[in-house]
């Protein structure tokens, strides 16, 4: 349920950065943006709604108690120092059901905005497509402008930018947190496909909101390489966009284990990569022969394996090199450092993880994408806070604290 999409988009970050393209207008006046800095994803909340047996959706699909986002974890993020959270929200139940339903189903999502706000957290509500209703799948929400999925996306787009477009305005006298909304969360397809989705999605969000800040992120989920293809003359004139893009580099290491994943079978990737691969091929090979794959899966599994000496040396420098070339982007679109957020990085716990070696290389990965994200001003999201499935930071996935490693390496108050 919680297995990251986001390794495909980050082989595309890696492999290929965008021609920049430098726009003519006026450099983007920083006080039209909110100022987000330090976020984590909250996807348990209203996340991956329950789904009945025969696929559909029950009336109340985040009432289940592992949909609990009580006062003591929202305090607790903010007392770890956060000062905002991307609010994951699965948007099938909001396109499924009318009337009632559905507005008690808004209602719950802005009641929800509200508790975050009393805790002095700004807020991202990030439109968060799952696949639990496959009518309501990814890739069936993007399938083209014109189809009916995505028409219906466009009016909860609308809908919601007028929701949370007021509440922020509500709130601006009482020096309220940040809002904004972020459009849609890793469109599986190229940018060359998004972006009259892209655009269709920003105006449907504007028609209900003219100031409302919004998040705009390119194509192939999110990845570096699909921000810094996006055609932004259609936004140009607008300056309260905040640009996004998620980095799970290098997917070897940050997705060993996840089922379902290229990585699924690996085990014992270091960060920094080693010189040599060969204890991470040894680990990787007995996990292999402990899994009884059948043989398509194994052929998956010994590729994934193969990439390890490619991988031997990676280290933070490898790192750096798509901060580099997001920064450069964002200055030849003459964007101010914090418009860009680094919406999702985060890693798969494993066994390995509980040795020292382990231990230290979640920290170091961790620890190096954050001063990173820091030290090229971008804003940062890590992902995620809590929730079964491996990518939770939250102290034994439920929290409402942080352990010490995770806090180091975030930069957190102790």
């Amino acid at each position: 349920m919680m297995s990251r999409r986001s390794v495909l988009g980050s082989l595309a970050g890696v492999a290929a950065i965008g021609a920049f393209r430098a726009l003519p207008a006026a450099s983007r006046a920083e006080s039209d943006l909110p100022l987000f800095r330090r976020g984590i994803g909250v996807s348990h909340a209203l996340g991956w709604a329950e789904v009945e047996a025969d696929g559909s959706y029950g009336e109340a699909p985040f009432s289940g108690p592992r949909f609990r986002f009580d006062q003591a974890q929202r305090q607790a993020i903010r007392t770890a120092g956060f000062d905002f959270v991307r609010l994951a929200v699965d948007v099938g139940p909001f396109l499924a059901f009318a009337g009632t339903v559905r507005d008690q189903l808004d209602e719950l999502l802005i009641g929800t905005v509200h508790d975050l706000v009393d805790a002095d957290l700004g807020v991202v509500v990030d439109l968060h497509p799952s696949a639990m209703n496959p009518t309501y799948r990814p890739a069936a929400l993007t399938a083209g402008v014109e189809t009916p999925n995505f028409r219906a996306v466009l009016a909860l787009q609308e809908r919601l930018a007028g929701l949370l477009g007021q509440l922020a305005q509500d709130g601006a006298a009482a020096g309220r947190p940040r809002l904004a909304l972020e459009l849609m969360n890793e469109p599986e397809l190229p940018q060359a496909a998004w972006q009259p989705m892209l655009e269709a999605a920003y105006g449907a969000a504007r028609s209900g909101s003219a100031t409302l800040p919004l998040v705009l992120g390119g194509g192939s989920m999110n990845a570096a390489a699909a921000l810094t293809e996006i055609d932004t003359r259609p936004f140009v004139d607008d300056a309260r966009l905040i640009y996004t893009y998620h980095d799970y580099t290098p997917w070897q290491f940050t997705h060993q284990g996840v089922r379902g994943n290229p990585a699924y079978a690996l085990d014992a990737i270091a960060y920094p990569a080693p010189s040599s691969p060969q204890a991470m091929v040894v680990a990787s090979q007995r996990r292999i022969g402990s899994l009884g794959l059948d043989d398509a899966a194994l052929e998956r599994a010994r590729h994934a394996k193969r990439t390890l000496v490619r991988y031997a040396g990676f280290d933070r420098r490898a790192l750096e090199r798509t901060f580099q070339q997001v920064s450069a982007w964002r200055i030849a679109q003459r964007l101010p450092a914090h418009a860009i957020l680094l919406g999702e990085f985060g890693l798969n716990r494993t066994p390995y993880q509980s040795t020292p070696e382990g231990a230290a290389a979640r920290e170091a990965w961790l620890r190096d994408m954050r001063e990173l994200a820091e030290a090229h001003g971008f804003a940062w999201a890590c992902w995620t806070y809590a929730g079964a499935g491996g990518f939770a930071l939250a102290e034994n996935e439920t929290g409402p604290g942080f352990d010490a490693p995770t806090r180091r390496a975030l930069g957190l108050r102790p």
